[in-house]
């Protein structure tokens, strides 16, 4: 047996590619909706794609299942629950199915979602025991699956199933057993994920906090507290998988706009998608564009903040950002990218366009500003922290509002237009993200705190918690 995973930064995703490599026949396990990489792993060894199996309906990312069956050919496995509205072989508990010499074997386990399945593999040309667990996102890496993500009155009911899931079905298991689980570092499918993408079901039997409580209500209540928000995007992804995604046929090539065909997009209904770096963004873009800064966590604030219906025009620091912007994009749905603005901001200015700017600030100034008499534009800034509950609870500057930066665009209503309002967290990227959205929402005096929190600690300045 030959595992090779594939680990997405910032969405948290894990997916592998496993193989009988005698008989040169290979899965693929939760593929993502970009399957290219599949493809070309198999072909550079010589494998073929016989199955593609999946643990449960995914809240976070599109599945590259229904295309990936349909490019090679293979048969796609998913838990009979789940009720594809697409070609599929539904699989029950305790069915079998082999790929080569390897067995898979269904093991219901709901609580992340209703319809999840688990996965014990063999080796059959060593022995019948389990080998390696494919967990989904039940039993993770340091954590276990969270169980709202299909409504708030689903969470304790689904909580208790995770509980009979994880203590009657899956540390049945050998300690030896792999665990290989779905959802990683990153993942807002649960708190506290370790980072490492695999582990043994001893390892967590015996380190995994969760596990140890023994109690079902104080495992409840241990699961659901203090879980972090997360994206609007979530509530689309569960009926697109189940429909099926559309078909992508390949990842689209890069899109250079002349500055016409971007000044008519965004006449339109289009939005600028500002991917360089907050400094920058600071200092000139696109009127109305929205600082989403280039990195891994890109494609997770897209779906936050950017309603998913309109037509999306990138603003790059260069053309070779396109591919990971536009995979981050497709992976949650956002297959409207008109293309980017080819020469950047400095051929854009160069040529007298149109151009917004924005202010930004030290800790140090943030503190003049907050001292007692001191004022900008004739009243005392509202300092908006934008990070988690829990960052914020720990420590924050004092008398700041907490407003996470997804939850702005429904609270928008809470925030004042006549006071200057300076946006914190934790290094930067989400208070730019929130300045932006302030900015194109009507708030004109919107001030982006370099440094954030820490800086502002770090400094000896007062802060407050709880």
């Amino acid at each position: 047996m030959d595992i090779r995973q594939f680990v997405i930064e910032g969405l948290g995703h894990i997916s592998a590619l496993v193989a009988d490599e005698a008989q040169g026949v290979a899965a693929v396990v939760d593929p993502r909706r970009d399957v290219d990489v599949y493809l070309q792993a198999a072909a550079e060894r010589g494998w073929k794609i016989t199955h593609v199996i999946e643990t449960h309906l995914h809240n976070d990312y599109l599945s590259g299942g229904r295309e990936l069956a349909a490019t090679t050919g293979a048969s796609h496995i998913i838990g009979a629950g789940a009720e594809l509205a697409h070609d599929h072989a539904p699989i029950r508990d305790g069915e079998t199915l082999d790929v080569g010499s390897l067995r898979f074997r269904a093991i219901d386990t709901p609580g992340h979602t209703p319809e999840h399945v688990a996965y014990a593999v063999a080796d059959r040309s060593r022995a019948d025991d389990p080998m390696v667990l494919f967990s989904g996102g039940s039993l993770l890496v340091g954590a276990v699956g969270r169980t709202d993500l299909l409504g708030a009155e689903n969470a304790e009911p689904y909580a208790r199933h995770m509980f009979e899931s994880l203590h009657q079905r899956l540390l049945a298991h050998e300690d030896y057993v792999e665990l290989l689980p779905t959802h990683g570092g990153g993942s807002l499918c649960s708190k506290d994920i370790a980072s490492t993408p695999r582990s043994t079901v001893g390892f967590e039997r015996r380190h995994n906090g969760l596990l140890a409580i023994a109690d079902i209500a104080d495992f409840v209540r241990a699961l659901l507290d203090g879980q972090p928000s997360y994206p609007r995007y979530f509530s689309r992804m569960r009926p697109i998988n189940q429909a099926g995604p559309p078909p992508l046929g390949g990842i689209p090539g890069a899109r250079p706009l002349t500055q016409d065909e971007v000044a008519s997009l965004l006449a339109g209904e289009a939005m600028a998608i500002d991917l360089r770096s907050p400094g920058q963004y600071l200092v000139a873009h696109l009127p109305g564009a929205l600082s989403l800064p280039a990195g891994s966590s890109f494609g997770t604030w897209l779906g936050w903040i950017v309603p998913h219906d309109r037509p999306l025009v990138l603003v790059l620091d260069d053309a070779g950002q396109w591919d990971d912007a536009i995979r981050q994009a497709l992976r949650i749905g956002y297959d409207d990218v008109r293309g980017y603005l080819h020469g950047g901001m400095r051929e854009w200015q160069s040529h007298g366009r149109p151009i917004e700017a924005s202010g930004g600030a030290t800790v140090g100034e943030l503190r003049h500003w907050l001292e007692a008499g001191s004022e900008r534009n004739g009243s005392r800034p509202l300092v908006l922290d934008v990070r988690q509950r829990d960052e914020y609870e720990r420590a924050h500057v004092p008398g700041a509002l907490h407003i996470m930066a997804g939850d702005l665009p429904e609270r928008l209503a809470e925030l004042p237009h006549d006071r200057p309002i300076a946006t914190i967290c934790t290094v930067g990227y989400r208070s730019s993200v929130a300045a932006g959205l302030l900015r194109r929402e009507g708030f004109r005096d919107v001030t982006w705190i370099s440094g954030g929190v820490p800086a502002w600690r770090a400094a000896g300045y007062p802060v407050e918690q709880g």
